[in-house]
């Protein structure tokens, strides 16, 4: 029985993750088709760097969602916290279903769907990190690595699906609107997950602590961990950096650099790295000290970062691209693998929620989810552009290792203090 309810807790936070990316993404790979039906007034290169200002609203906006659901989370369980959100997902991927096009309703059409974004931010800045928490504290110790890099994979599988949905749904043989079934599927996740986390009890360690409440999670927590909030904030940024720069800007930027190809593919390839190597790299981690497994593999992606956006743009050959593409995914993979376990496991059960869910969201959402339009300013403004995005790649992620270094310190005087 035991087995049946972890494999229904990560299932429903795989799909929840995968919705997530799923519904962030798919304005990109639609990008033609929104051009098309609410962006066709503006010139081509406006519409993108628009495109890329939505993409980034919504995760502008995750700060605001995690204080709302890491407080319910916190107060009244992680299952009332998670099922909201993840209903208040579906309603927005049902609206952009649903939305009539610049044609019909003018420059409304832009203001709403900038505010579905806003909503999809802050229900997700209770479900990415909820997910975590909520599938850590039902899983064993010794595997919550691997549980939690299954559901990070979700992520890189929510690429996977929005490309192959678009692709389909584009095709020259459908119907003008049949693009707009890919929204319809997100809804579609987002019941299916709501259904099963409807069945599911919430986890022991909270229901341990119900009588010893904080008051004010948010505030105590803040207050007694300042320096794992800072490092949370860093590692997530992190986190979302690494993955949005190959994901979202890495093939665009390529397609404008070189001439050889369509490097459109990159996306999935990264895509479908992450998704094969993250589970793996979540068990490895599994195997060491987690902390020193994190500061040693941010210290390398910072690395690669600082040296492998040059060699990728200016390889000789495609395959040369897709190789060092995938070796930059994998380096990444192996910082994130420990990243999402890291964040949730260096505050106590009483203020996890509050604290992980806002300064995650604060790192993963306004650092790292403005990478594409941040990246994409540069390239256009600056020469050398590559030695500055590596740079830009390697501070943060340097900076992350220090932080973890920086708990780890904290710890080991807090055991001296305590012997």
């Amino acid at each position: 029985m035991k087995i049946s309810i972890t494999k229904q807790i990560i299932l429903s936070c795989f799909l929840a993750s995968t919705l997530e990316i799923y519904d962030f993404v798919i304005f990109g790979f639609l990008s033609v088709a929104i051009y098309e039906n609410y962006l066709s007034f503006l010139d081509e290169q406006t519409s993108l760097l628009i495109t890329f200002v939505l993409f980034a609203i919504g995760f502008v906006f995750r700060p605001m969602g995690s204080l709302i659901f890491g407080y319910i989370g916190d107060k009244y369980g992680r299952k009332k916290a998670l099922v909201m959100s993840i209903s208040i997902m579906g309603s927005c991927s049902l609206m952009m279903f649903m939305l009539p096009t610049y044609t019909t309703i003018g420059i409304v059409s832009c203001y709403i769907i900038a505010l579905i974004r806003v909503i999809q931010g802050i229900s997700v800045g209770g479900e990415f990190t909820g997910a975590i928490i909520f599938t850590m504290e039902h899983v064993q110790k010794q595997n919550r690595g691997m549980a939690i890099g299954i559901l990070s994979a979700g992520g890189a599988c929510g690429v996977l699906l929005a490309s192959f949905i678009s692709k389909v749904l584009q095709h020259p043989v459908l119907p003008e609107y049949s693009w707009r079934f890919a929204f319809l599927l997100g809804f579609a996740l987002a019941v299916v997950g709501y259904f099963i986390r409807r069945k599911l009890d919430d986890t022991k360690e909270f229901n341990d602590i119900k009588e010893k409440k904080a008051k004010i999670p948010l505030l105590e927590g803040f207050k007694n961990y300042k320096i794992e909030s800072i490092s949370t904030i860093l590692v997530a940024a992190a986190n979302g950096t690494t993955f949005y720069f190959g994901a979202v800007f890495l093939p665009n930027h390529l397609n404008n650099v070189r001439i050889d190809q369509n490097y459109g593919y990159i996306s999935l390839l990264i895509s479908l790295t992450m998704f094969l190597s993250l589970p793996v790299f979540g068990y490895i981690s599994d195997k060491f000290n987690r902390q020193s497994y994190l500061i040693i593999t941010s210290m390398l992606m910072s690395l690669v970062g600082l040296f492998f956006i040059n060699l990728i743009t200016f390889a000789d050959s495609a395959i040369s691209v897709s190789f060092l593409a995938i070796i930059y995914t994998l380096f990444a993979s192996m910082m994130i693998g420990a990243i999402n376990i890291y964040a949730a496991e260096i505050f106590p059960v009483r203020v996890r929620m509050s604290c992980m869910s806002l300064f995650y969201s604060i790192g993963m959402g306004v650092i790292g989810g403005t990478v594409p339009m941040v990246a994409t300013y540069i390239t256009s403004n600056f020469d050398n552009a590559e030695y500055i995005l590596g740079i830009y790649i390697f501070v943060i992620c340097l900076m992350a290792s220090i932080s973890v270094m920086w708990v780890c310190y904290k710890q080991k005087q807090l055991k001296k203090s305590c012997i």
